[in-house]
């Protein structure tokens, strides 16, 4: 990759249908945390639903999770989907940050540091204070233990 390059960042994030709570919980906590702080960084970030690229959806999704120099996951309600594509970037023993509302998580991810949030207003000022915090500190990014 050419150093004048962008560094891309993927989210991978549950969705459900247009509208409907998940989606809206999904893009508020994109447009208010995710997207600010990653582009303070020096990211681009990308979303699975913003893509519009010909082809297969899949395979483009796939291939930003093996080749984006960071994933943030969002495992708020455990979707399968999310956690098939986490595995998927845990194989590569590339960086990826967890992010999650306040839940009990499964034993294979309960031991990764995840950075949990309320769905409230304060909770979104909390969780973008975590987030910048853990991407200043470099060897969060470059230190890989997946």
């Amino acid at each position: 990759m050419a150093d004048d390059k962008q560094k891309r960042c993927f989210m991978i994030t549950p969705l459900g249908e247009d509208g409907s709570e998940i989606r809206r919980k999904a893009e508020g906590v994109i447009a208010a945390v995710v997207k600010p702080v990653v582009e303070k960084f020096g990211y681009e970030l990308i979303c699975p639903h913003e893509m519009s690229k010909n082809g297969s959806i899949t395979q483009q999704i796939i291939g930003e999770i093996l080749y984006d120099e960071l994933v943030i996951a969002n495992l708020t309600g455990l979707n399968a989907n999310v956690m098939y594509e986490l595995a998927i970037r845990h194989a590569t023993k590339k960086p990826v940050i967890t992010i999650s509302e306040r839940a009990k998580l499964p034993f294979d991810i309960n031991e990764e540091r995840t950075l949990f949030y309320d769905d409230n207003m304060l909770g979104v000022i909390e969780l973008k204070r975590k987030l910048e915090a853990m991407m200043a500190d470099s060897s969060n990014i470059e230190l890989v233990d997946n």
